[in-house]
């Protein structure tokens, strides 16, 4: 069982990388055509991205004796996640002047589509 979490965690940190360099490539292509939609996209690309991080490092890179069960430790970790969300949601729509949500929730989507997707084509890929 310990070589399938390692291989995850792996996968998971390739993915992780991959989706964090998309992001920006994509923040900084709107910063050079339309700077002002540029942070809404980002905003919204972090407002899901930095949650994922979360539960990833909740569920497989955090060691507690108090999480007998990796489920104790996903449902945790999915809590975790969905309170980062709230936050970060909150924070952007308030504090971010010019805000565009067409454009946020676009970032938000295409954040969630690979948090999804590179981890499934990961393991794909390596098998």
């Amino acid at each position: 069982m310990s070589a399938v979490i390692n291989k995850a965690k792996s996968q998971y940190r390739r993915a992780l990388g991959i989706e964090a360099g998309t992001i920006l490539v994509l923040a900084f292509i709107l910063f050079l055509c339309k700077g002002n939609i540029a942070v809404s996209f980002l905003a919204g690309g972090i407002s899901s991205f930095v949650p994922h991080c979360v539960f990833v490092y909740w569920v497989f890179f955090r060691n507690s004796a108090k999480d007998r069960t990796k489920m104790t430790a996903f449902y945790w970790g999915e809590g975790g996640k969905w309170l980062v969300a709230i936050i970060l949601m909150i924070v952007s729509f308030t504090l971010i002047p010019h805000f565009q949500f067409l454009v946020f929730f676009v970032g938000y989507f295409l954040a969630l589509f690979l948090n999804i997707a590179l981890p499934m084509f990961l393991s794909r890929k390596s098998t």
